[in-house]
């Protein structure tokens, strides 16, 4: 099983990872010839999608993950429910934008509109997809989509960059990926078993409200910065506190796959520990060399990809990768699994009050490295608050669900090469320190990862 869920989270991390390395290299390149202005209002458009978009599925990626696909209810129960959620969700969001925004002009809001609608959509069918063991899907579909999205962007750029303009292909881009997903999984449904059920609503109101919470939590900063400040210092907070895309990618992937399998009925309390441990391990080895090159050469990487002109940024960014080594698992999926829903709602109300508390704190006094500070710390205190239900509930020690003596040598392994050459060699030969740092921390990263599963096998036989 172990081997099946690796297998099946590299192809998910590989289709998500092609559109996101790509916007990744989209943001540099903004970011370099666009003004600070024109690119902080370019990053609002994109921080309301990834907060919205949330909203507006409201909780349905996970419930689909946790009870099946959609196409295992009745379609006037799914149409009934898709027009309800979006009624209740993107109407609020028009009203807001439409009286309070004032970034966005009113053609721009409704170009904004539909392409939250349309990149919702494409949520909803890609937990489908998962659902289904289908992800090959998400590969084909999700090269096609990048490619056109990095080609759109730079025509854009090349004929004079318009936010509008811009917008508009981007539609175009997300309706094309979503046909391609839809003609596809109408073709794996048709060979598939369909199980008729009926919707737990309870369940997916608890999930839809605290996707909606954890989502507005993580980003609140960003929210109170969009509606106090101008573009150009909100551009400085987000080259920031922007996260690394492989982070959530692989994250979000692995516990993806880890509760499609737990949700089957063959699963068991002792094998679904046994995965949250092994997802931990195998997290470990790739985010703990991360977290160490992105702590100690912060300023390098900012510098590299921003250029001096985002220098602000570096005590941002270095503050924010304190989040990584938590990272190394999902903290709601046990309880998820076992339908603790008030449990995971409470937990987001504990991270939003903490949250808002320590920005009013700390902001006075650190300003924006204070907003950053809160968020860090209001996360860790939420995590700590889910692993004590945790082992209450599945009755377990902290050590039945880490491995500590494999996690730690490798958080040491990980940290301490990277922190001797900065000391001793990063005054003399800055930028030779810095690509040496990063060849050790891929190099480190393979190594436990190998080490740990087969990489040769999975790549080539479990996935290609």
């Amino acid at each position: 099983m172990q081997s099946s869920v690796v297998s099946n989270t590299i192809s998910l991390i590989i289709s998500k990872l092609i559109p996101s390395a790509l916007l990744v290299l989209i943001n540099i390149i903004y970011s370099r010839y666009l003004s600070h202005a024109d690119y902080g209002l370019y990053q609002i458009l994109w921080t309301y999608i990834n907060i919205f978009i949330i909203i507006t599925t409201f909780g349905l990626p996970r419930y689909i993950l946790t009870f099946g696909n959609l196409y295992n209810y009745p379609a006037k129960d799914i149409i009934k429910l898709s027009f309800v959620v979006f009624a209740l969700t993107v109407i609020p969001i028009a009203i807001y934008f439409i009286a309070f925004e004032k970034n966005f002009d009113f053609i721009t809001t409704i170009l904004f509109l539909i392409l939250l609608i349309s990149q919702s959509l494409y949520i909803i069918q890609e937990s489908n997809v998962v659902s289904l063991i289908a992800n090959k899907i998400l590969v084909f579909s999700n090269l096609i989509y990048a490619l056109l999205l990095f080609i759109i962007h730079m025509i854009v750029l090349y004929y004079g960059y318009d936010l509008k303009l811009c917008i508009l292909l981007i539609i175009l881009v997300s309706v094309i990926r979503n046909s391609i997903i839809k003609y596809a999984l109408v073709k794996h449904v048709a060979f598939s078993e369909k199980i008729k059920k009926q919707i737990n609503k309870i369940q997916l109101i608890w999930f839809g409200l605290n996707d909606t919470l954890q989502i507005v939590t993580k980003w609140i900063d960003k929210l109170l910065l969009i509606a106090f400040l101008p573009s150009t210092e909100y551009a400085i907070y987000f080259n920031g506190t922007y996260e690394i895309p492989l982070i959530g990618i692989a994250l979000s992937a692995f516990q993806t796959i880890i509760t499609v399998q737990s949700a089957k009925a063959e699963s068991t309390e002792e094998k679904n520990i046994e995965l949250f441990n092994t997802s931990s391990i195998f997290m470990a080895g790739i985010l703990f060399p991360l977290f160490s090159l992105c702590y100690i050469y912060a300023y390098d990487i900012i510098t590299l990809f921003y250029t001096r002109s985002y220098i602000e940024s570096v005590q941002l960014f270095a503050i924010s990768s304190l989040l990584i080594p938590m990272r190394i698992c999902n903290y709601t999926v046990l309880l998820q699994l076992k339908s603790k829903g008030l449990i995971i709602l409470t937990g987001s109300l504990i991270d939003f009050f903490i949250t808002i508390l320590l920005m009013i704190i700390l902001y006075p006094q650190f300003r924006l490295s204070g907003l950053a500070m809160a968020v860090v710390i209001a996360t860790y205190i939420q995590a700590a608050f889910y692993l004590f239900k945790i082992t209450r509930i599945y009755n377990k020690s902290l050590f039945d669900l880490f491995d500590l003596k494999k996690i730690i040598p490798v958080f040491l392994i990980s940290f301490v090469p990277l922190l001797a050459i900065k000391l001793l060699l990063g005054t003399q030969l800055p930028g030779t320190t810095f690509i040496l740092a990063c060849i050790i921390a891929v190099v480190t990263s393979i190594y436990f990862v190998n080490k740990k599963f087969d990489l040769k096998d999975l790549f080539f036989r479990k996935i290609f």
